[in-house]
């Protein structure tokens, strides 16, 4: 495990990489990553029994202005996730605690053209949650924010509902 895989254990947010915005050369785009406790989706015993942390890594990108982020990073570009220093996101935010705040809903993010839904990693389907709105179950997006703070407040999708089976030998016996 390297350094930045350590720090991630944490709980703590950690800057993974940056780069100068293409959109704009004076902003420095930063991601972050931080692991958080699996959502109530995940049966969390059954994860601590087969000795599983119950944990999920998410990020969030931040723009700063290029004179901010440069005496912070040291660079314009830099990736930290092979381990060779750690910047917590405190840092970046003159002490501040921060973290990563997750909301999954229905919607994809109106600002970006290429957000697709949630996989599942295990099966690679698209992962799908219960629309109160519409009544089905429709494909859940995830967003991220990074928030001041140590406790955020994640929004979960709801569970999808399962469609009610009909069992065809069950009606022909009656």
């Amino acid at each position: 495990m390297n350094q930045f895989q350590t720090a991630l254990t944490t709980g703590q947010v950690v800057v993974r990489k940056w780069w100068v915005n293409a959109n704009n050369p004076n902003q420095i785009g930063v991601q972050f990553f931080q692991e958080i406790e699996s959502s109530n989706q995940v049966n969390n015993l059954v994860a601590l029994a087969q000795g599983i942390r119950p944990v999920q890594t998410v990020s969030a990108i931040y723009s700063f202005a290029k004179e901010v982020a440069l005496p912070l990073l040291g660079s314009t570009e830099g990736d930290l996730s092979q381990g060779a220093k750690v910047i917590f996101g405190k840092e970046m935010f003159k002490g501040i605690d921060v973290s990563i705040e997750v909301t999954e809903n229905f919607t994809p993010n109106p600002f970006s053209s290429s957000h697709e839904p949630k996989i599942n990693p295990a099966t690679g389907e698209i992962v799908l949650g219960y629309n109160e709105e519409t009544g089905k179950n429709e494909p859940v997006y995830r967003h991220t924010n990074l928030v001041a703070g140590l406790t955020p407040n994640h929004v979960w999708a709801p569970r999808p509902v399962e469609e009610p089976r009909v069992d065809s030998f069950n009606l022909i016996g009656r």
